[in-house]
């Protein structure tokens, strides 16, 4: 029975903007990837008019970018080699936290901790709080 589960563990590659990736055991996700009951985790999406979610056990791959003021637009490849073009729905942020082998680590994305707290009439320009390039499902 232990052996069935350690099979069933998900794996995720985060690969960070600065050339760095990180292999996390066991993620949990918050944001436009979600966590569900049972160990499963979804991705939350939107293709023109339509929103989904499709559940991460199918998906390789998922690239990120960025464009001022809009959902990211994600690349996803699934595990039969289709690729998707959508973009994030409604939540603009991904938080994962799990285990590293050596340690505990939280990423988030865009990373919300930085500068004071201010009052503005335009939308923030993240770029520079942004730390995620791309995430790997390896199985």
């Amino acid at each position: 029975m232990f052996l069935g589960n350690l099979l069933l563990a998900l794996t995720v590659v985060v690969g960070l903007l600065d050339g760095k990736q990180v292999s996390i055991n066991d993620p949990k996700f918050a944001g436009f990837i979600e966590s569900r009951e049972g160990g499963d985790a979804v991705l939350l999406y939107r293709d023109k008019a339509v929103r989904g979610e499709m559940k991460i056990s199918a998906v390789q791959r998922i690239d990120f970018d960025y464009r001022k003021g809009k959902p990211f637009l994600l690349t996803v490849t699934l595990k039969n080699g289709q690729k998707l073009d959508v973009e994030t729905a409604s939540r603009q942020f991904v938080t994962i936290k799990g285990d590293t082998g050596s340690g505990s680590v939280v990423i988030k994305h865009p990373d919300p901790v930085s500068g004071p707290v201010r009052i503005s009439s335009r939308k923030l320009n993240r770029k520079k709080d942004l730390t995620i390039q791309y995430l790997e499902f390896p199985r």
